[in-house]
């Protein structure tokens, strides 16, 4: 995970990364629960706390008492306690300021939430959000509302932040509510061993085949927004790596199978750039110019790559890959920034796109290269002041930033 070691202690808007989520933060639902100032989370853990406290003595908890030991305002907490009893929690005043739960009431067991925590989850839920409603993502939906619902219970949809931070952008990839039973039926067949029958459509040829697969496990790549399936295809006779918004129509069988260690993520991708196998292993070797060199040494861009310096700013990446054809495409969105050195195979290729590519500007119709008339009239007026209209373009003008 790109963010362990970080800390999340605000939140961001759009969505938002909480450090006062609706339902645990700021504006509670409950009257008992309403206070200014307070983060409403850290409020639902200081009840929790209580009500522990109350469940673990049979003698009696003096409020006071625990006020103080703990740091809170001594009214706040039998504000608290009264909430706690409006909740229905069987609350008994054993004497005159203390009091008890009733025996056999055992508190629940929800561990202390710090905001950051909080926060940290919500950024990993945006993160997902292209698997709402599957079983990849119901589960997050329900810890968030676990989290965040109030005494109306009721859960926070966009929590609120007084000062954000940190911005989330919610993925613009598949949508895999449309993709819920197939995921399911996976789920099902890896956990039981069952072989599915299957109708899949295959990019490259954008045929589909009926065919059984034997399921390794579902694997998701961040880069690619992705979900795949790996598994050992019984029509190839090989471990294939499937997108599972590419399945047509899925079945599950009676069928059961011997689990196939080969046909799992880890040993099936460990020579893969992303996600595509090939036959053998290649070693790959790329030069990047100074400009493009910055952001390579930016990231890590596979488990094995090797990183060689050039004296003019920039540097040769080395990569051992199982299929070059997946890192040409990488490749190609670097433009001339640039050059493949080995294999040659690959070299060759990447060659011939790019000059397919300079060949359809070069060749495109006299329409699409006719200047804007706005951009003609200014030409105009420069070449009437005697200043001759001249724009210099430099290779990296067109670059994303």
């Amino acid at each position: 995970m790109v963010w362990r070691g970080t800390r999340f202690v605000g939140l961001v808007r759009g969505p938002v990364i909480p450090s006062h989520p609706a339902g645990i933060g700021r504006g509670a639902q409950a009257p008992a629960l309403k206070r200014r100032g307070v983060a409403r989370n850290g409020r639902i853990v200081r009840i929790l706390k209580i009500a522990r406290a109350l469940a673990a003595s049979r003698r009696g908890v003096s409020l006071k008492d625990l006020a103080a030991r703990e740091g809170w305002p001594w009214r706040t907490v039998y504000r608290d306690r009264d909430a706690l009893d409006e909740a229905g929690f069987p609350i008994e005043e054993v004497s005159h300021g203390r009091y008890r739960m009733s025996e056999g009431w055992a508190a629940p067991n929800l561990p202390d939430i710090r905001p950051e925590e909080v926060a940290a989850f919500f950024a990993l839920r945006a993160l997902a959000q292209t698997w709402r409603g599957t079983d990849l993502g119901q589960p997050l939906d329900d810890l968030w509302a676990k989290l965040t619902a109030g005494s109306t219970r009721q859960a926070a949809l966009v929590p609120r932040a007084a000062e954000p931070w940190m911005s989330v952008r919610s993925p613009i990839g598949i949508d895999y509510r449309a993709h819920v039973k197939t995921i399911a039926v996976f789920k099902r067949a890896i956990a039981e061993r069952l072989v599915v029958n299957t109708r899949y459509r295959a990019l490259s040829t954008g045929e589909t085949s009926a065919r059984e697969i034997e399921p390794g496990d579902l694997h998701w790549d961040p880069a690619l927004e992705t979900l795949y399936l790996i598994g050992w295809c019984r029509l190839r006779s090989d471990v294939r790596v499937f997108a599972v918004h590419r399945f047509q129509a899925v079945a599950l069988t009676e069928e059961t199978f011997a689990p196939r260690p080969h046909a799992r993520s880890k040993a099936a991708l460990k020579d893969a750039f992303r996600v595509w196998r090939g036959g053998h292993v290649e070693t790959v070797r790329l030069r990047f110019g100074r400009q493009a060199a910055e952001e390579i040494r930016e990231r890590r861009w596979h488990i094995g790559q090797h990183v060689e310096e050039v004296a003019d700013g920039g540097l040769v990446l080395k990569l051992e890959v199982a299929s070059s054809g997946e890192v040409q495409r990488w490749i190609l969105g670097f433009g001339p920034d640039v050059e493949v050195l080995a294999p040659a195979g690959l070299r060759e290729r990447v060659e011939s796109r790019l000059a397919d590519a300079a060949a359809r500007y070069r060749d495109a119709p006299a329409s699409s290269q006719k200047k804007p008339a706005h951009r003609a009239k200014k030409r105009q007026g420069s070449q009437e002041m005697g200043t001759p209209f001249v724009r210099k373009v430099s290779p990296g003008d067109n670059r994303r930033g």
